[in-house]
């Protein structure tokens, strides 16, 4: 197995293999999208481009991409009179909150249920049920002291601080 996995080394070194990558931090939803690219010696960035399309003045290593959006983004090198490119597609995080509430009248409880959705990992939830209570667990249960209506809101918190909020009306009720 060693023999191999030396061998299949030496190929992709051979093959001009390069440990450069483009580096992702931030996000577009939070406004602080970033890219970057750590060079080994000998290499220098030519251009950024986004689409196909150069972008003008940028040639350091690190771009701020909230000017620029979503789309294919590719940075050109070049080592050693070589041009090498390296591609990353950034496409908008979406995230979208919902729930599902489940009266249980013999226990005088209603259980949430998070059913909210996200290109990314969902970190926090943030709920008001509107009679004063809040919760920040996912899946909370509420006592409601009177039937009536209920003004449900739910705002979820990805990993990167994108976010987003619903609002629903609960109807409590021991029937």
């Amino acid at each position: 197995m060693k023999l191999i996995t030396a061998f299949l080394f030496l190929i992709l070194a051979g093959q001009g293999f390069t440990q450069e990558l483009i580096e992702k931090t931030g996000s577009l939803c939070s406004g602080t999208l970033a890219l970057s690219v750590a060079l080994e010696s000998g290499t220098s960035v030519l251009a950024w481009e986004k689409d196909g399309v150069v972008l003008t003045g940028e040639s350091a290593t690190s771009l701020n991409c909230i000017t620029y959006g979503e789309g294919l983004y590719e940075v050109v090198l070049s080592r050693g009179g070589a041009i090498e490119r390296l591609s990353l597609t950034i496409g908008m995080e979406e995230v979208h909150a919902n729930f599902k509430a489940t009266n249980y009248p013999a226990a005088a409880v209603t259980f949430f249920a998070d059913e909210s959705e996200a290109s990314e990992s969902i970190v926090g939830w943030s709920w008001d049920f509107g009679n004063g209570e809040t919760s920040t667990a996912q899946n909370p249960r509420i006592m409601f002291s009177e039937q009536k209506d209920y003004t449900i809101t739910l705002t979820v918190t990805t990993i990167t601080g994108c976010s987003h909020t619903i609002t629903k009306i609960h109807n409590w009720s021991y029937n």
